[in-house]
């Protein structure tokens, strides 16, 4: 306990926290109101998806294509919600005795260096992995790799356009384009963030899915555990 509170305060003097519109963003210098504004242009569909999850399977968005059934109704405008205040939750690292809102950081070489607490190499990862963006299951950071900066900010126009079409309350395609836009890919780490350990990833079973096709098809249970499917619901 008292390693984890002095590297919390390590970590806290150290490397003091850039505030933007009340978003915690670290190591981004000029790019710092870039990632800002994401998020801003990203929580700006929220309150119309949490009112159409209310509605659960008589949503004309797709609920029962992505949820299957009303008992997801709960999970699924807790985690809009969630996104939406950027509810600071506790057992996280580095401090797991103080509820902390996500830091978004842009990884860089030293990264790993002056984040102690880390167990792997945040710019190692996203070299070897071609990630934009990830986080760490147990941690408050999600971080940012440079090739997040070459997706495209958010969608210009309306969203419906390119959100995943819906015939029937059934899945008919589209969505897919999201994944080139910043706005997109941030309020996907956001849900894993607030899933926790229970989001699906890259080594879970069933493993995280992206391909939109398979994310429909999968059980219930599992929907509410995977990223893509509640982050394009808040299309």
């Amino acid at each position: 306990m008292t390693a984890s509170l002095s590297l919390a305060a390590l970590v806290s003097s150290s490397f003091p926290l850039q505030q933007n519109n009340g978003y915690l963003i670290n190591g981004c210098g000029s790019f710092t109101d870039q990632v800002a504004l994401g998020l801003d242009l990203g929580k700006e569909p929220l309150e119309a998806a949490i009112n159409a999850a209310k509605r659960g399977v008589l949503s004309p968005h797709g609920f029962r294509a992505f949820f299957k059934n009303n008992a997801a109704i709960g999970p699924v405008t807790n985690m809009l919600k969630n996104i939406q205040t950027m509810k600071p939750i506790r057992n996280l690292k580095p401090n797991r005795f103080k509820a902390s809102q996500p830091e978004f950081i842009c990884v860089k070489p030293d990264t790993f260096e002056r984040y102690p607490a880390l167990r792997t190499d945040p710019d190692k990862f996203c070299t070897s992995t071609g990630a934009y963006s990830f986080w760490f299951p147990g941690y408050q950071w999600v971080f940012l790799c440079k090739k997040f900066f070459t997706l495209k900010l958010a969608p210009v126009g309306p969203p419906p356009k390119l959100c995943p079409r819906v015939a029937g309350n059934a899945f008919a395609g589209g969505g897919a384009s999201l994944a080139n836009y910043q706005s997109y890919a941030l309020i996907h780490e956001m849900v894993h963030f607030y899933l926790g350990h229970s989001s699906l990833g890259l080594n879970t079973k069933p493993k995280e899915m992206y391909e939109l096709n398979r994310c429909v098809n999968m059980t219930a249970k599992d929907s509410l555990r995977s990223p893509n499917e509640l982050a394009l619901f808040h299309c």
